[in-house]
């Protein structure tokens, strides 16, 4: 098939209903402007520093709004949370970490076709700047793959809480730049998430994403013959399919094995160990995609993998301690060392990239870390083995913190340097924008 188009047969994602992009551009001329001036006044972790009357007034009609809109829908719930959290927050001052804990457990996944609106200061990863606990704000169209039902009985998920969405409208922190994720654990609160009873994606703003930063990341590194190309110019909707179809084999595979994600949720969050297990999951997707005949657009997944994890991730400005360029640092230097990166004999500084052993070595990474997850059996012995198979391609940092006090985790070597080529150029580019459904 066209890498390009949807495969013979396969209907294309139905566009986004017309009422529902009205009801974004509303959003967009109303709530969403309030939204953006108020978050302008906060700092990192959601404080107002010096707050003025007016922060408290538009804060306060923000919250109306916001209610009105929620009620309208049929969200009471919602709109009761929002103007409890807002009240505690004015009476603790707005120069007081805010908590909108009642938001966040007030909110419920919304069933595939339906939509979600959430309001509350909330952690964007991944965003334009300023990012930290700052007032934001969406509104999504939750969108299942179509190849779903079909591919579970296959890949069976055991309590999959995803959801798939396409981001119609939001404030700042969701509508520029790169966060493509919403938890509940990013939602400002004095109390700590013990559940996930959601975890939501933005899929469709991957593609412009990756066109914009993943690929150019790996054309200044791989010969243009050895540039794997399966997963650029697709149809919008196929890059929906395919990124959401990633998504949710990622997430089923952490499920699985000896030492299933749900149930060490402690140890898989030290940064070794997850950091092995991000790369574990997303190296099985790869082999499933390869070996099983039965995911669809696999050439497109498999693409979209290595291009962002090997060539996107380390583009980050922290990206010695940034958890996800650890993951594309430490695959390519075992790509290095299991022969499928090596330098092109013509010269130039680029290497080539050689897909069928891509695979192999992630199969032989696959098989490496299950038989470490096999031979420990407790936490303490996992995490110390763990860390002896990242130094190993992640060399200790010579200071625990950079001038300006971000924790660093590792150092690139000199081999691996060649991942930033093209990071002063990406760098200039302006931040990403995403207006109503980007469809």
């Amino acid at each position: 098939m066209s890498p390009r188009t949807a495969p013979a047969g396969r209907p294309a994602t139905a566009p986004v209903p017309e009422c529902l992009l009205a009801e974004a551009t509303v959003l967009t001329d109303s709530l969403i402007p309030l939204v953006n001036r108020f978050r302008t006044r906060q700092a990192d972790d959601g404080t107002v520093p010096d707050p003025r009357p007016e922060d408290r007034e538009l804060l306060a009609r923000i919250r109306d709004e916001g209610a009105a809109w929620y009620r309208r829908h049929a969200l009471d719930g919602q709109a009761e949370a929002l103007e409890a959290d807002v009240a505690g927050w004015l009476a603790a001052g707005l120069d007081s970490r805010p908590h909108f804990g009642r938001s966040r457990d007030a909110l419920a996944a919304p069933a595939d076709g339906e939509t979600t609106f959430f309001l509350a200061p909330v952690q964007t990863t991944n965003s334009a700047p300023p990012v930290g606990k700052r007032l934001d704000c969406f509104f999504a169209l939750r969108k299942e793959p179509d190849a779903l039902p079909v591919l579970a009985e296959s890949f069976p998920h055991p309590k999959n809480n995803c959801q798939s969405l396409v981001l119609l409208a939001g404030s700042a922190g969701f509508a520029h730049g790169n966060c493509i994720v919403f938890f509940p654990e990013n939602v400002a609160a004095h109390d700590k998430v013990t559940e996930q009873p959601y975890a939501m994606f933005f899929f469709n703003k991957m593609r412009k994403i990756h066109e914009t930063y993943a690929l150019p990341a790996a054309a200044a590194v791989l010969t243009p013959d050895t540039l794997p190309r399966a997963s650029s110019g697709l149809d919008p909707d196929v890059c929906f399919e395919a990124r959401a179809i990633w998504g949710y084999l990622h997430d089923a595979m952490h499920y699985q094995g000896l030492w299933p994600f749900d149930e060490h949720i402690a140890l898989k969050m030290n940064w070794f160990v997850g950091l092995l297990e991000e790369i574990k999951v997303d190296a099985k997707t790869v082999l499933a995609c390869a070996d099983s005949g039965l995911v669809p657009y696999a050439a497109e997944q498999i693409a979209m993998i290595l291009l962002e994890r090997v060539f996107r991730y380390p583009q980050a400005d922290d990206a010695t301690g940034n958890f996800d360029s650890g993951t594309g640092v430490f695959l390519y230097a075992w790509f290095r060392e299991h022969g499928a990166l090596t330098g092109d004999p013509a010269g130039g500084g680029l290497l080539r990239l050689a897909p069928d052993r891509a695979v192999e070595a992630l199969r032989a990474y696959v098989t490496t870390v299950e038989k470490l997850e096999a031979e420990v059996t407790t936490d303490a012995e996992y995490r110390a083995r763990a860390k002896e198979l990242v130094r190993r391609h992640l060399p200790a940092p010579e200071t625990d913190r950079d001038a300006s006090g971000r924790r660093l985790r590792y150092a690139f070597t000199a081999d691996q340097e060649v991942l930033r080529r093209a990071k002063g150029g990406l760098d200039r580019l302006p931040p990403l924008e995403f207006a109503r459904a980007e469809w």
